[in-house]
């Protein structure tokens, strides 16, 4: 995806959100981010898949979807 399509879905998602993000609902959240990762079925380009998020709250998540995408492929060797 071009970064201008990029660009114009962030400013679409943040006047939608009015720049809350959507973890925990606190003002002054700058990043997009894809609530289903695409990697597990989330779609790239839908508005309802997209939300601001702070750097912060992104970074958790982040790391809570590396642990739980671990553990699915060790299940899947078992």
């Amino acid at each position: 995806m071009s970064s201008g399509t990029m660009r114009a879905l962030k400013r679409r998602v943040m006047a939608r959100d009015n720049g809350c993000c959507y973890i925990c609902g606190g003002e002054g959240a700058e990043e997009l981010e894809h609530k289903t990762p695409i990697s597990q079925g989330g779609a790239p380009r839908d508005l309802d898949n997209l939300g601001v998020v702070h750097a912060s709250c992104h970074a958790i998540k982040s790391r809570q979807e590396a642990i739980e995408g671990s553990r699915r492929a060790r299940s899947s060797r078992d």
